[in-house]
């Protein structure tokens, strides 16, 4: 929710720090927020791999609240900025830390699955509800009367405050946290430093740890082409959907004459567009592991990509529906319609590549979906910033033409992994020391071992 909630508040947000009518300036509330999305994930996810999930999760939420508090009260367009930087540095674990708590959780590849379509279901749906929320509470309905652009940050603050209470429930699930913690319980109990985890062997200096850990996402996204092209392929969808955000306005507001608050809404049709979609993944994930059985030398990539395949060609019809129908002469209903298959697609690849990285990287997951995460941060506070100019000398129908050719090329990743995918994972230094272990992580077996003791 949070990196959407400025999508229709641009005229208030001009309003209260006057500002220029148009240009940058509309979405750089929402690309600094990705911005810090970008370096959220390359300091928690490593910390989360080192010193526990629980603690990241928590101390991030927690900051991420007081973030939300400073944008609801900032008094110069600079200082909103600064926070919406720092809200979207401190909204990055649930997004990079969560599929690493999963990993460490769901072993049986079935079961991970459905958990990852939940998740990255919820990681779809929450920026959906940003521009519902927003366009209502400052603008309220047809009569324009809202609440205020503040009162969006507000309602994010008390819904935060909720979701807290099960971020405290979590319990922790990295097994090298756990030992740590079995560890200095049975030393306490000893009267002496007798037991010590495996992972505090051999442990280098606090420097020698940031420098390996905290680079880990950016050596996994540049040596990894595994990793590199799945990162290329996300970024870009991820992109789209911020340009989205500024391409809806232009249609519904200012072709069909929509206010604010209804024109958030033309969201919600992806909204039902990504629950259709999930339905579809959760359906496959019932057969997948049987699927997969019968291609034993590309097993991973007949679990988890058919998905993104299938959900490739209507992401690029969905795009050339919307830019074509859009026109006076044309019913509002049919562009909006074009959402449907959108959030379908949308989640379908977003699920498919997620849990196709989950796979290969599984004790390195945190790190390697932090890559991810950070790519996709990049390219969606970046390349909307030219999306104005893009609208102005295009127009919507070539604009979304353009965007539809790029990702029909991009497409082709999945076809690719599935057609080459052993060949890549061969040449993978990470899958590769994952897969010759023993399926299970270094710390269930030091579990056994310290429980003996």
């Amino acid at each position: 929710m949070g990196s959407t909630l400025t999508a229709n508040l641009f005229p208030s947000l001009q309003s209260a720090y006057h500002l220029p009518p148009s240009g940058p300036q509309s979405v750089l509330a929402a690309s600094v927020y990705l911005l810090g999305f970008m370096f959220g994930p390359l300091i928690f996810a490593p910390l989360s791999e080192s010193h526990g999930r629980k603690p990241v999760l928590l101390s991030g939420f927690v900051l991420f609240i007081l973030s939300l508090v400073g944008s609801a009260v900032a008094p110069t367009w600079e200082a909103f900025l600064v926070f919406r930087f720092l809200t979207g540095t401190f909204g990055a674990p649930p997004v990079s830390v969560v599929g690493g708590v999963i990993a460490d959780v769901f072993w049986e590849e079935g079961a991970r699955g459905m958990v990852m379509v939940v998740w990255s279901g919820a990681t779809v749906v929450g920026p959906l509800s940003g521009p519902v929320i927003a366009g209502f509470v400052s603008t309220g309905g047809a009569d324009g009367k809202g609440l205020g652009w503040r009162w969006s940050f507000w309602i994010a603050v008390i819904v935060a405050v909720v979701s807290l209470v099960a971020v405290v429930a979590l319990p922790e699930t990295l097994a090298d946290r756990l030992l740590r913690d079995k560890a200095a319980r049975l030393n306490k109990e000893a009267g002496r430093r007798k037991y010590i985890a495996p992972a505090d062997v051999n442990r280098g200096s606090f420097w020698a740890f940031l420098k390996m850990t905290l680079s880990r996402p950016i050596r996994l996204v540049c040596s990894e082409m595994l990793l590199g092209l799945t990162c290329l392929y996300l970024a870009f969808v991820y992109a789209i959907f911020y340009m989205l955000v500024k391409i809806f306005p232009a249609i519904f507001q200012g072709i069909y004459g929509f206010s604010a608050g209804m024109s958030g809404v033309a969201f919600s049709m992806m909204g039902l567009g990504t629950f259709i979609g999930a339905g579809v993944a959760l359906w496959y994930a019932t057969f997948a592991p049987s699927v997969s059985a019968k291609h034993p030398k590309k097993r991973e990539e007949y679990l988890r990509l058919p998905m993104a395949c299938v959900g490739g060609p209507p992401f690029v019809l969905s795009l050339l529906w919307l830019g074509w129908s859009s026109s006076p002469d044309i019913h509002w209903s049919v562009p909006l319609l074009s959402m449907l298959p959108y959030g379908s697609a949308y989640l379908l690849i977003f699920v498919a590549m997620i849990n196709y990285i989950a796979d290969a990287y599984v004790v390195y997951s945190a790190s390697a979906l932090a890559a991810c995460s950070m790519t996709r941060s990049i390219a969606g506070a970046l390349i909307p910033l030219a999306t104005d100019k893009m609208l102005d000398s295009l127009g919507v129908a070539w604009s979304c033409t353009v965007l539809a050719i790029i990702s029909a090329g991009l497409g082709v990743v999945p076809f690719l992994f599935i057609a080459y995918g052993e060949k890549i994972r061969a040449a993978s230094r990470f899958s590769n020391e994952i897969r010759a272990d023993s399926g299970r992580p270094e710390g269930n077996e030091l579990t056994r071992s310290i429980s003996a003791v």
